[in-house]
C-alpha cells in the first residue's frame, strides 16, 4: 500500500500536447501503483479542454471543482473510404460531485466551460488513447 497526499503530486506535463488551452495533470495512481486502475487530477483553467479523443476502456470523470462540459459522439458517417464525419452532439454540463462514465471507444472531449475553471478526477484501466486533433 501506498499513501500520498494531491498536494505533494507534481504536476506531470508530458501530455500537455493533448489539450488546448492552460491545464495541470497530476497523475496520482499510475502503473507504477498497480497495473488495475490509473487515476488522474485534471485541472482545466478557463474554458481549456482536451482534444478530440477515445480511450479503449471505459473512463470515468468525477467533478472536483468548477462547472465542466462533455461532448460525446452521437454517430459517425463515412465520407469515404479514409475520411469521416463524426457528430458530436451529446453534451453533458458538470458540476462539483457529478460523475458520467465515457463507454470505451466513444469519440469525446471535455473540460471547463468558457469563463469558468473546472476539475476532475480520470478514472479508467490503463489502455490506449486515441487522439483525433
Amino acid at each position: 500500500m501506498q499513501k500520498a497526499n494531491i498536494k505533494d503530486v507534481p504536476a506531470d506535463s508530458s501530455m500537455l500536447k493533448y489539450f488546448e488551452g492552460k491545464v495541470e495533470i497530476k497523475k496520482m495512481v499510475t502503473d507504477s501503483h498497480t497495473k488495475e486502475v490509473e487515476t488522474f487530477l485534471v485541472t482545466f483553467t478557463d474554458g481549456a479542454r482536451t482534444k478530440l479523443h477515445y480511450h479503449e476502456t471505459d473512463q470515468v470523470l468525477v467533478a472536483t471543482e468548477g462547472k465542466g462540459i462533455v461532448v460525446l459522439q452521437t454517430g459517425v458517417r463515412m465520407d469515404n473510404d479514409t475520411t469521416a464525419t463524426v457528430k458530436m452532439d451529446e453534451v453533458h454540463y458538470l458540476s462539483e460531485g457529478d460523475f458520467v462514465c465515457v463507454p470505451a471507444y466513444m469519440w469525446h472531449w471535455h473540460g471547463a466551460v468558457k469563463n469558468s475553471n473546472f476539475a476532475h478526477l480520470q478514472i479508467k484501466k490503463p489502455g490506449k488513447t486515441t487522439w483525433l486533433e
